[in-house]
């Protein structure tokens, strides 16, 4: 049975434009399309609009596989989700981050960021710094991009996750990698070493989002 991400893929293949030219045309990350294709997170709201125009077919179709993606050229309106704000808050204040958050804590100069609403109140908004999840080809996340991240969800291999090494107050953003039952945290740049974890590091979340404003 196809899923979104499969039907995604398809008419992204019919179209012949490659994941990185399809988020440039819909206006997301390269990484959010990658999400899509894999079915870790799906487009809804304005994206879902634009993602089914550029497609040229139905977002019922995306979504359902039920209506025929042949069967009329209108595309359809797009779904209103609810949103929530979540804050911005900085690599230090990452690094610290419990179930139990004191908004007040933050300051007033805190960023609030747009999220969706089924997303848990603890999960927070972070700025990406440096290059070291910028890749020569396929998933990046560049240096500047807001990534979302959710301590709720359990980290496994492959998992994009902000973690804190023991001894270091601020958090890294990497990719972990579990092999032979030993753990990595990976770079997206090949330029950069993965570090080797052993119970010197403390998972904080799961990103599931990124997104890129200029």
């Amino acid at each position: 049975m196809k899923t979104l991400g499969l039907r995604i893929r398809e008419k992204r293949n019919e179209q012949n434009i490659t994941q990185l030219q399809l988020s440039k045309l819909v206006g997301v990350s390269h990484v959010t399309v990658s999400q899509w294709e894999s079915d870790t997170t799906a487009p809804n709201g304005e994206n879902l609009y634009k993602l089914a125009q550029t497609l040229k077919t139905q977002a019922n179709w995306l979504i359902s596989g039920i209506n025929s993606q042949h069967e009329s050229n209108v595309i359809a309106p797009p779904i209103q989700q609810k949103m929530k704000k979540l804050p911005v808050i900085s690599h230090v204040q990452a690094g610290a981050w419990t179930e139990a958050i004191d908004y007040r804590a933050l300051g007033d100069e805190i960023q609030w960021e747009e999220a969706p609403s089924s997303v848990e109140e603890n999960a927070f908004w972070l700025k990406v710094i440096g290059d070291s999840m910028t890749a020569q080809n396929g998933v990046s996340v560049p240096e500047g991009s807001l990534i979302l991240v959710n301590p709720n969800i359990p980290a496994e291999n492959g998992s994009l996750v902000v973690a804190k090494l023991d001894g270091t107050d601020e958090v890294t953003f990497k990719k972990l990698m579990i092999d032979a039952g030993q753990k990595y945290l990976k770079p997206l740049n090949q330029s950069y070493n993965a570090i080797a974890i052993n119970g010197n590091c403390r998972i904080i979340g799961v990103v599931t989002e990124s997104k890129y404003k200029f």
